[in-house]
């Protein structure tokens, strides 16, 4: 072969070589981006799971995210700081602060969700108080409340229910409650009901907190939720770490596994409604463990704040 055909052989081979270092690149570049990278948890104010028990929600700093298939996402709707983030059945009740782009009022008052964030009604006292404490029935839609401060509808600090969908509003008598309050779990189904968490113990209250019977004076309760099965599910951060179980029907209790290497103190825990075997818990350093068979086994799920994404 000749020095000019090898010349000419070896431009077309280096014309190939940058033709198709020209489609990868350009490729990288048109690839549709998949929404489910890099979400993050700036913080974490509540859990739950949707209606249908499909999808994981936390509420955030600035609006949900959504765990579903492995994946992370973050939803379309308002981008609102929710605190006091607590599901119903065909979607939450919430108070905070708007978020940046928002028309909403600061603090929120409450507010409620029917489609996941995407539209927000206002319920009550919108622009006066933002309630960090804020549990509400599942099915019942009871609000209890606390509130750190008078408002025009609650004329001292305490706790209050609302048996109208905040249409009114009382405070709760809280006879037979002892210790400093450390969380508030009302009853999905049952009016009425709610349980009361200190550092003494677990109270329950059948008729809107007038009046409380002890249920455990050596469980000390971060968070907690009541299932369907009627079962209150708490976390416990005192000497040892614990996830407990306790029937409010026949006061049985019983222990939940832990994750192993578990990274911080319990902070949030949800139960799958239309699965009861399926629980969420989060912690401290924004964490996310999920376990689909009641604690045998967990997986996780958010590790500092960072979603992970199953492959």
């Amino acid at each position: 072969m000749s020095k000019k055909k090898m010349q000419k052989k070896s431009k077309n081979g280096l014309g190939w070589l940058l033709l198709g270092i020209m489609v990868v690149f350009i490729g990288l570049i048109f690839i549709p981006k998949n929404k489910t990278e890099n979400i993050s948890f700036p913080d974490l104010h509540g859990l739950s799971f949707s209606s249908d028990g499909s999808k994981l929600v936390a509420a955030v700093h600035d609006g949900l995210r959504e765990y579903n298939d492995g994946k992370w996402t973050t939803p379309d709707g308002e981008k609102n700081d929710y605190m006091g983030y607590s599901p119903i059945k065909n979607g939450f009740y919430s108070s905070g602060h708007p978020g940046p782009t928002s028309s909403l009022k600061n603090p929120l008052g409450i507010v409620k969700s029917q489609d996941n964030g995407k539209t927000i009604d206002v319920v009550d006292l919108h622009g006066e108080v933002d309630f960090h404490s804020l549990t509400v029935g599942y099915e019942t839609e009871d609000l209890y409340v606390y509130t750190p401060e008078p408002n025009s509808k609650m004329k001292e600090a305490g706790f209050y229910y609302s048996k109208d969908k905040a249409k009114s509003w009382n405070e709760m008598a809280l006879n037979g409650l002892t210790g400093n309050p450390r969380t508030f779990i009302a009853h999905p189904t049952q009016k009425g009901v709610v349980v009361i968490g200190t550092d003494k113990g677990l109270y329950l209250s059948n008729d809107y907190g007038e009046s409380f019977q002890l249920l455990s004076d050596d469980i000390i309760a971060s968070t907690g939720t009541i299932s369907s099965q009627d079962e209150l599910i708490v976390g416990q951060n005192t000497d040892e770490k614990k996830i407990i179980k306790i029937g409010l029907n026949n006061k049985e209790v019983k222990n939940v596994d832990l994750p192993k290497n578990i990274d911080g103190n319990i902070m949030y825990i949800t139960n799958n409604y239309n699965n009861p075997d399926e629980i969420a818990i989060a912690t401290d350093q924004i964490n996310v463990y999920v376990s689909k068979n009641n604690g045998a086994d967990w997986e996780s799920i958010v590790n500092l704040g960072k979603g992970i994404n199953q492959e």
